[in-house]
């Protein structure tokens, strides 16, 4: 919520359709006024110099950590000290040049930028091993003090994370961190736009905000500057109390920002517009370059490269094992099948796979043959008539979703992903694509025998429209923020719900 604010009606001045003043009369005319009748905020630390400063921190501890745990065996420091001391410089280095050259996670929050960091110490901790590997005369490795640095790492980079994490949140709330912004334009969304910046952003200190036409009103907090005009703010950029400006004009007036952008390209400051509405509805957008165009990326393929063909092979591997491992266990739910009720084991329903495209889903069947419900017209109740005594025990136990194991081999599902819906199914009598707008967005990855949103807890029927809500939201933040450990993390944690969890009957 904003903090204590002040309702304040901006002052007339120069309209951006207006005429541009030179700069000579922008000078004379406005800066001496504007620039003396605004409180000035006291420039804060940069933000970029902060983030490069916790990365030299960073690289200082980890160093010293790896040089610990080299301590812990002196045999080896005695025997093999060049050894030592370059493969503590061949995993710094292959760390720090993941951290240069790799994007920042595409949702920016604490966890998922501690599982990124910690995937570079691995990744770089797998790099030099085979570099030592392929250079095994010359680079002898104490496997004892590989698996130390790797818990040591992670332990550090953890810890670093955590204190720079609550030491840039108070610098920040007192002010101390983060450049000067400027926003200018006060359409229908300044007062979230102002409310989100404050909140989830330590980069800046919201200076001022600037109307571009007379007569607005904005409810601001009470620190912030509301002014109008252009010309004001070009003054207050210039006369050096403005470090960045965030331009929040509708995407449909390409005339007035191209004359705004032309004026502000006369001052020293960094030029930012906020996303379309279009933009605003997709988080993990991009800038990619197109030729020798910079464009905007509103949707990546979230699997490719060496990371899909890793999770195919971990996908077609483990499912054939498994297989070979649950075989008897299911060919006993097969028979108590066959034995209690009449008809066919294994249930075929289709289901919406990658693209929206039908593929037919295979479970062991655990309702009477004449009651099976190939479009999930209507939910299963607890003590549902319909459901066989075996068939409830398999469904308790989700020993009846075994058989996808074969929809993995044949390349219809995956591990993880979001679960495959029936294209019937309802939450409170309504489609699942006419309670959640972006529904169709899960399509665009293979669908899961589990999921982020199973382990998650949320699982079984969809009585209120809030259960399926929750659900995709979990299966859009799975396909942002996808990763390898993510799933190996997902597959654990699945395993341990499995024993707990009372929703499935």
């Amino acid at each position: 919520m904003l903090r204590s604010t002040m309702h304040l009606r901006l002052q007339p001045s120069n309209d951006v359709a207006g005429a541009p003043l030179r700069p000579d009369e922008i000078i004379d005319d406005v800066s001496a006024g504007a620039t003396s009748q605004l409180a000035t905020r006291k420039k804060g630390l940069s933000f970029h110099i902060a983030r490069d400063t916790r990365r030299a921190c960073e690289f200082a501890v980890l160093a010293a950590s790896l040089m610990f745990s080299a301590s812990l065996f002196p045999n080896w420091i005695i025997y093999q000290p060049n050894s030592v001391f370059w493969g503590t410089m061949l995993w710094l280095v292959t760390y720090a040049g993941l951290c240069a050259v790799g994007r920042d996670s595409p949702l920016d929050c604490m966890t998922d930028r501690l599982a990124q960091k910690i995937g570079y110490w691995l990744k770089a901790a797998g790099a030099m091993i085979v570099v030592a590997f392929l250079t095994k005369d010359n680079l002898e490795l104490s496997r004892m003090w590989i698996g130390t640095g790797i818990i040591s790492g992670c332990l550090v980079i953890f810890v670093v994370m955590a204190l720079s994490e609550q030491l840039s949140a108070s610098l920040h709330r007192s002010g101390a961190l983060g450049d000067r912004l400027a926003i200018y334009g006060t359409n229908g969304r300044i007062e979230h736009l102002l409310n989100i910046l404050q909140n989830n952003d330590r980069r800046f200190q919201i200076d001022s905000v600037y109307g571009e036409a007379e007569g607005v009103d904005v409810s601001a907090p009470d620190q912030i500057n509301v002014r109008c005009g252009l010309d004001d703010l070009i003054a207050r950029a210039r006369a050096g109390h403005v470090d960045a400006i965030l331009l929040n004009l509708p995407w449909s007036d390409q005339g007035v920002i191209e004359h705004v952008v032309r004026r502000l390209e006369e001052v020293n400051v960094d030029v930012m517009i906020v996303p379309s509405e279009l933009q605003l509805a997709r988080r993990t957008m991009r800038i990619e370059r197109c030729g020798p165009f910079a464009t905007i990326a509103l949707y990546q393929r979230p699997m490719q490269g060496l990371g899909a063909l890793v999770k195919i092979a971990i996908d077609r591997s483990v499912a054939a094992l498994a297989l070979l491992f649950f075989g008897p266990l299911m060919l006993c739910c097969a028979l108590a099948i066959w034995i209690e009720s009449p008809g066919p084991v294994l249930f075929r329903q289709k289901r919406r796979g990658m693209n929206n495209e039908p593929f037919t889903m295979f479970k062991f069947r655990s309702m009477h043959m004449a009651a099976t419900d190939q479009n999930a017209d209507r939910l299963v109740t607890r003590g549902d008539a319909r459901v066989t005594r075996v068939g409830s025990f398999l469904r308790r136990s989700s020993l009846d979703e075994l058989p996808q194991l074969i929809n993995i081999l044949r390349g219809d599902m995956s591990l993880v992903g979001p679960r495959p819906h029936a294209y019937g199914a309802k939450a409170a009598d309504r489609l699942y694509e006419e309670v959640v707008a972006r529904y169709p967005a899960r399509h665009r990855v293979l669908p899961g025998l589990t999921g982020l949103a199973q382990v998650r807890g949320f699982r079984g029927n969809t009585l209120r429209e809030e259960d399926i809500i929750r659900r995709i939201d979990s299966d859009l933040e799975y396909i942002e923020r996808w990763s390898i450990s993510l799933d190996l993390i997902i597959i654990a944690r699945t395993a341990i719900t499995l024993f707990f969890h009372r929703q499935a009957y």
